[in-house]
C-alpha cells in the first residue's frame, strides 16, 4: 500500500472510531476541506469543529472505505457513509469519493463528493 493510501486508511479508521484527535492527526495544520455542498474549511480549528459536529449529529456515523489508491502525493478513496441523525429513526446513506492531496504524511487537501 502506498504512503498516500495508508494516510487515507488511518484517517478512515479514526473517523469510524469517532476519534476526533486521531482525525485531526491525519490533517496538516493548514489543511483544507471542500465538502459536497461547497463549504471550504481551512485549518485545524474549522476542521475540528466540523468533525465534532458530525460525530455529535451522527453518533452511529460510519464510512465504509470500499477503495483507496494513491501515489505521487495524491490519493483517491471511494466510500459509503451511513448514519442516523440524532433524534431520528431513518438512516442516511451517501455514496461518493474523496480526492486528496497528501504531503509529509498528512492530508493537505480533501475534496469530498458524496451524494
Amino acid at each position: 500500500m502506498s504512503e498516500e493510501a495508508e494516510v487515507v486508511r488511518r484517517y478512515f479508521e479514526a473517523f469510524n472510531s469517532h476519534d476526533l484527535d486521531g482525525v485531526m492527526e491525519s490533517f496538516a495544520e493548514d489543511a483544507e476541506i471542500l465538502n459536497t455542498v461547497g463549504d471550504r474549511l481551512r485549518g485545524h480549528a474549522e476542521i475540528r469543529e466540523r468533525y465534532a459536529f458530525m460525530f455529535d449529529t451522527y453518533p452511529d456515523g460510519f464510512c465504509d472505505l470500499t477503495m483507496v489508491c494513491g501515489s505521487d502525493g495524491s490519493a483517491a478513496a471511494e466510500s459509503v457513509f451511513t448514519g442516523t441523525p440524532n433524534g431520528q429513526t431513518m438512516q442516511v446513506e451517501a455514496k461518493g469519493v474523496e480526492m486528496l492531496t497528501v504531503s509529509d504524511g498528512k492530508i493537505a487537501e480533501l475534496r469530498d463528493y458524496h451524494v
